[in-house]
């Protein structure tokens, strides 16, 4: 019987922490083609305000603009998105699957009260950016100093 120490240099090296060995591992316990549930994931996000409104900068990479959703209730801003799954070809077997779809989900709440019909919204290469507008109270005026 031979015994190894762990603090040796090179255990330590071919160890179960090394990514190629943690990969041949996971293949050789699963088949890898288990279809996996979406993780929900919160978008990086950029906000800057001017005194019109705000703009709001999120990272959606791998969705389309038709696979996005934003919704405006007040001064709460929600978005959802998700990546379709990969549709399976007729006569092609998934030999391993480390990505799974994407779905992201973010809410915030801002300082005043957004006019969602005249906000807007563009995605443009994975960067959803929001556009919106302060809304006004109604009865509000200015009074000139005199």
């Amino acid at each position: 019987m031979i015994v190894l120490p762990v603090t040796s240099p090179a255990f330590s090296r071919r160890s179960a922490f090394h990514p190629a060995w943690a990969r041949a591992v996971e293949r050789l316990l699963d088949d890898g083609a288990a279809p996996q549930a979406p993780t929900t994931r919160v978008p990086a996000m950029d906000v800057a305000e001017s005194d019109a409104g705000y703009t709001l900068a999120f990272d959606l990479p791998g969705i389309g603009k038709e696979q996005v959703k934003v919704s405006i209730d007040g001064r709460v801003v929600a978005i959802e998105a998700s990546a379709d799954d990969a549709q399976a070809v007729e006569g092609v077997r998934t030999l391993l699957r480390e990505r799974a779809p994407a779905r992201y989900a973010r809410k915030l709440t801002l300082p005043s009260d957004v006019d969602a019909a005249t906000s807007q919204a563009r995605f443009d290469n994975g960067v959803l950016t929001l556009t919106l507008v302060k809304r006004v109270p109604d009865g509000a005026r200015t009074l000139t100093v005199q």
